[in-house]
Parts: C-alpha cells; sequence; structure tokens
C-alpha cells in the first residue's frame, strides 16, 4: 500500500521531458545519385520545460538556445543522402526529439533484370 501513496509523487520527477521538432521541407529531389540538394530549411521546436537545447545535424551541432521553452531557425543545408537533425538538451545529452530530411532521386536505372535464366534452352 505504501508503493500506491507514493507513486503520485514520484511520477513527475520520473518523466521524461519531450520536444515537438519539425523541419520543412522534408524532402529534397536530386536529379542524379551524386548531385546535393541546396535547401533553406526552417526548424521549430517546442518543449514542454524551459531548458538549454542545441540542433545537431548527424553529430554537427549546428544552433543553441539557453533557457527557452520553443523556437525557430533557419539553416541553409547541402543534402546528398537521408540527413538527421536532432534537439537535445545541452545540458544532460538527452534526446528530446529528431526529424529528417530524406533525399529521392529523379535518376532511373537504365538496365533491366533479366527475365529467364541465361542457360534456359526455350
Amino acid at each position: 500500500m505504501v508503493i500506491l501513496f507514493l507513486a503520485p509523487l514520484l511520477m513527475p520527477y520520473s518523466r521524461v521531458h519531450a520536444a515537438s521538432f519539425t523541419v520543412s521541407p522534408k524532402v529534397c529531389v536530386i536529379s542524379h545519385v551524386q548531385d546535393f540538394c541546396d535547401l533553406d530549411l526552417t526548424f521549430e521546436w517546442q518543449g514542454d520545460v524551459v531548458g538549454d537545447v542545441c540542433i545537431y545535424e548527424q553529430s554537427k551541432k549546428i544552433h543553441c538556445w539557453q533557457q527557452q521553452r520553443a523556437g525557430e531557425f533557419n539553416y541553409k543545408a547541402r543534402v546528398q543522402v537521408e540527413t538527421i537533425y536532432s534537439l537535445i538538451n545541452s545540458k544532460s545529452g538527452v534526446l528530446l526529439a529528431k526529424t529528417q530530411v530524406e533525399v529521392q532521386s529523379t535518376h532511373v536505372k537504365k538496365s533491366r533484370r533479366r527475365l529467364r535464366s541465361p542457360w534456359s534452352f526455350f
């Protein structure tokens, strides 16, 4: 019975704080596999508590806020492959949210899959 009375007291401290985190545009379309996309990305985030947070592109820190509950940031990116952006609490190192920019190619394969085995006599 003691556990039932202590559980509500421990709930606020055991909860991991999360945030909503979006980027736009979310998709980059390239014409060839080796091409890059130059994008003007807009990040928006909102947390449930005030804190110090940073945006990372893969493992590279690109922008930070101190004692904020929400923020917006514009960033010029050169993207070739799917890129993950993370919102991390800068004091604790805890991942709060993540989002990604996908890469799609208009390049069409010129080779076709063979429909029959090469050793067939028919």
